[in-house]
């Protein structure tokens, strides 16, 4: 079977990094390279992966800009800088930069766009994979499901839900394709994106409902008519975008294998990953790493 799957680099690594910090003190190399964010994505990835067995893998990452952003300056304005920003940065810049390469794992970025615009694109694009799975931590991705696409939502590693299109209806009470159309009625708090007043999630499904899931009956519709023009404006922000420069990205690129245990063990062993360098010999063969040759 051709499993292919697309990890939200930020939402995973934000959510794995948050965690260790505070379940243990912050991790650091001997020389003081910061590792906490590092060591978590990476513990998290590797387990997902040996879990649920993809051939094909790559992490899709926000590579600057935001056309969103420059469309409406109060999209995600409600969210602050940490007060360790930097050190997140340094971090998140080392998986992208040293971590995946030694995993043999693409990172995808194409700035102006989010990483959801970025998956979006590729599983609706990965026509020949029998099976199409998004880690995520993130609901708004939920939008992708389809009958061959399902979200994996990572809460921690002893949590994790599966999400296909019966699990999306009966959350939502609407087909997954249909989840902007309801956010763009009810808001989104988390991306600072208010809502049509006297409308919530529920009443948003209701209305989506009793308009067949068709735009401009729902536009028409006495609670939104109205509003209509701040509902377009809300479903253009909250609707993943085709990024029209991955229509034709070859997918071979993100087979499994493409580094060597070599590579991994190096680089386990710069950031003082002993843990996993125990499980070096493992990790490899379930990254399909070449031999050393």
């Amino acid at each position: 079977m051709k499993r292919l799957l697309l990890v939200d680099f930020y939402a995973l690594f934000h959510r794995s990094r948050n965690a260790l910090l505070r379940a243990t003190r912050e991790l650091s190399t001997s020389d003081g390279r910061p590792t906490t964010g590092t060591y978590g994505f990476t513990n998290n990835l590797i387990s997902v992966i040996s879990s649920y067995e993809p051939t094909h893998t790559a992490v899709c990452y926000d590579a600057g800009g935001n056309w969103r952003k420059e469309e409406d300056a109060s999209y995600k304005a409600n969210r602050v800088a940490g007060p360790d920003q930097d050190t997140f940065r340094e971090e998140a810049a080392a998986v992208l930069d040293d971590i995946l390469p030694a995993l043999g794992i693409p990172a995808v970025g194409i700035r102006g766009y989010e990483a959801d615009d970025s998956i979006f694109t590729l599983a609706r694009d990965a026509i020949d994979f029998d099976e199409v799975l998004i880690l995520t931590c993130d609901q708004d991705i939920l939008q992708c499901v389809s009958e061959k696409v399902k979200v994996i939502l990572f809460n921690s590693a002893k949590k994790v839900q599966v999400m296909g299109e019966k699990e999306v209806e009966e959350k939502w009470g609407i087909h997954p394709a249909e989840l902007p159309l309801v956010k763009a009625l009810c808001g989104d708090g988390a991306d600072n994106i208010s809502g049509i007043k006297g409308i919530g999630p529920k009443t948003a499904a209701k209305i989506v409902n009793e308009c067949g899931g068709a735009w401009t009956r729902v536009l028409s519709h006495p609670k939104v008519e109205p509003f209509s023009e701040k509902a377009t404006a809300n479903l253009r922000l909250v609707a993943s975008t085709y990024v029209r420069e991955l229509q034709d990205v070859n997918f071979d690129e993100f087979l499994l294998g493409n580094s060597t245990v070599r590579d991994l063990e190096r680089t386990f062993t710069s950031y003082e990953f002993s843990a996993l360098m125990k499980r070096a010999a493992k990790i490899s063969k379930t990254l399909k790493l070449k031999a050393n040759g």
